[in-house]
């Protein structure tokens, strides 16, 4: 049983060529489709932080997977996920050490859907709801996306890197630390972050695989 399962587990003249760059780009950027590769030097031109940022805050459509781990003083677990992301539409697919589908939650304007292995359907207002019911603990899951992105937003930046980019990050309760970012296209983006909230909660995400595009990725 699915349940069961996880209760065991510069001046203004020197931007217009930046910005020529970022619009040459920007094509390339929103077409790609990339494990994060290992440790090596990148044949790819890296927009800057700033015309990075701008870009991803842009996107319409991406999708991330890769591994996490979640933990509290009293239990944890290993999973899989993949969150693909569009205007109108959330889905977050979850598996199991072997890679079997555990939960998919859907969220579209007209609320959430939980599908759980067997079968069995859930309904919610919101994907924090869901979330909780599968991994037994509550997360800010609607600010998931942009930790994941590595974009400020509401959060508030406690530590950069020398590029710019958060290594640290505050959100209410919750403080984000960036371990790794890796380029992808034309971009720096996280590849394996930390999240420590209230009550020793802590998630960590290794995301493997970025895909982003201005049109709905498969």
């Amino acid at each position: 049983m699915t349940t069961s399962y996880f209760r065991q587990l510069a001046p203004r003249a020197a931007q217009r060529p930046i910005r020529t760059l970022a619009a040459l780009l920007l094509t390339g950027v929103l077409s790609a489709c990339a494990t994060t590769p290992p440790t090596q030097p990148s044949t790819h031109i890296i927009l800057s932080t700033t015309e990075r940022n701008q870009v991803v805050a842009s996107l319409k459509y991406w999708q991330a997977s890769g591994q996490a781990a979640l933990s509290t003083p009293k239990t944890s677990k290993d999973f899989g996920f993949r969150w693909k992301q569009s205007p109108q539409h959330q889905e977050l697919s979850i598996y199991d050490p072997l890679g079997r589908t555990v939960a998919r939650i859907e969220v579209d304007p007209q609320g959430a859907q939980l599908q759980l292995a067997n079968g069995e359907t859930r309904q919610a207002n919101n994907l924090d709801a869901l979330l909780a019911l599968v991994l037994h603990v509550e997360l800010p899951a609607s600010e998931l996306p942009d930790w994941m992105l590595g974009l400020r937003s509401a959060a508030v930046t406690e530590q950069q890197n020398p590029s710019g980019l958060p290594t640290v990050l505050h959100s209410g309760t919750w403080q984000i630390h960036y371990l790794q970012y890796a380029p992808v296209g034309g971009l720096t983006m996280p590849k394996l972050l930390q999240a420590t909230g209230p009550g020793g909660i802590t998630l960590r995400l290794a995301i493997t695989q970025w895909r982003m595009g201005g049109h709905s990725v498969p």
